[in-house]
């Protein structure tokens, strides 16, 4: 411990104990993984003797950094876990210094506020999500719908069920999720809009993975996010707006596909795959599907929104969809010729480095004879 630290120490006042607390804890917090247990537990001792004194700015770093400590002790965060939520949500969210009994116990005190910090947690077992949908109010029950990091119990699952009936949000949420059992789905039907109907009957069919119901949830975000905006008729403008957002041009081309705006999914293409409008639609129109494909890829359009772009080509053009699937597939193999060619050029650029390293070496012999 430093001198400064000792006097502050040895001071006892209740603004030395403030200070002491606050530089304490950036000592230790500094280099947190490279602290061994025994060095943590003389901290954890020290900072409880402080917490009375210290700021709520102190309190909450010190919350953030030890959020993701394995090594902390568990008198620690329960003592944090305690304080106001502000200071409190980064360790009931993250730390996993609890294990599912503490979160348990910890639940019968705190409020609600602290409970919804719980319900975001990525380990929560049957029996604490049980717990939280039985004692949550409406922000948790939400929370613990979207939370698609964990499975949830049978019990949970009929719970949120019957919320679902009078709220949209947990409805939308517990429709997107990939652990429903078809018994659950059966009875969220009647009260889903005809979109999630699909997406529910597709789960019942075994057709949905994890990944799509992400990508489901995740445009529906950007649409909400774009509001608007996305309204917008001029392609450039948009594409801003949408950057702005955080959305990728394949993802806004899957919004766009979606409200069937084929005409701006095709100027868009144009602008992101840096190619004459006029020549474009040319290609679209007549069939010239080698600079389609390098058009999309340009835009970075996965092989599935290709498959809607292909989809809504076929029923501008009044042709049969089934005559895209040829489309389809060569451009499923067109990415992966560009996969493996991106990895041949990735392996002949080290081998050619590992040459010019070998080459260089060979004119320093003073290097060779140093090592």
């Amino acid at each position: 411990m430093s001198l400064s630290l000792v006097k502050l120490a040895e001071e006892g006042t209740d603004a030395a104990r403030t200070t002491l607390f606050g530089e304490l804890c950036k000592l230790v917090t500094e280099d947190l993984d490279q602290r061994t247990t025994q060095e943590l537990t003389i901290f954890a001792e020290v900072a409880l003797k402080l917490y009375s004194d210290a700021t709520t700015k102190d309190r909450a770093r010190l919350a953030q950094k030890i959020s993701t400590c394995p090594k902390t002790p568990v008198s620690l965060v329960r003592k944090i876990a305690a304080d106001d939520v502000s200071v409190a949500s980064p360790v009931l969210t993250s730390s996993p210094a609890f294990t599912q009994e503490d979160l348990l116990d910890l639940m019968e005190a705190l409020s609600n506020g602290h409970l919804e910090a719980i319900a975001q947690r990525n380990d929560l077992s049957a029996q604490v999500s049980d717990a939280l949908a039985q004692k949550g109010d409406k922000p948790i029950h939400r929370i613990l719908a979207g939370n698609r990091e964990i499975r949830l119990s049978r019990d949970a699952m009929l719970c949120l069920v019957r919320i679902a009936a009078e709220d949209v949000a947990v409805r939308e949420n517990l429709s997107l999720r990939s652990d429903l059992t078809p018994a659950v789905c059966q009875k969220l039907l009647p009260i889903v809009n005809e979109e999630a109907k699909k997406r529910l009957n597709a789960i019942i069919q075994g057709a949905l993975s994890q990944d799509q119901l992400d990508q489901i949830a995740r445009l529906k975000t950007l649409r909400r996010k774009l509001g608007h905006a996305l309204d917008n008729q001029d392609m450039s403008l948009l594409w801003a707006e949408a950057q702005r957002a955080g959305a990728t041009a394949d993802e806004l081309i899957t919004l766009l596909l979606q409200d069937q705006r084929f005409n701006h999914v095709i100027e868009l293409m144009g602008i992101r795959g840096r190619i004459a409008l006029k020549s474009l639609k040319d290609a679209i129109f007549n069939g010239k599907l080698e600079t389609v494909m390098r058009t999309a890829a340009r835009c970075g359009l996965q092989a599935q929104t290709f498959a809607l772009f292909v989809k809504a080509r076929c029923d501008h053009l009044r042709i049969p969809s089934a005559k895209g699937s040829s489309w389809i597939g060569a451009y499923t193999a067109y990415l992966k010729e560009l996969e493996a060619s991106k990895g041949a050029r990735c392996t002949d650029f080290q081998a050619k480095r590992k040459t010019r390293d070998s080459e260089k070496e060979l004119r320093d012999p003073g290097k060779l004879a140093i090592a």
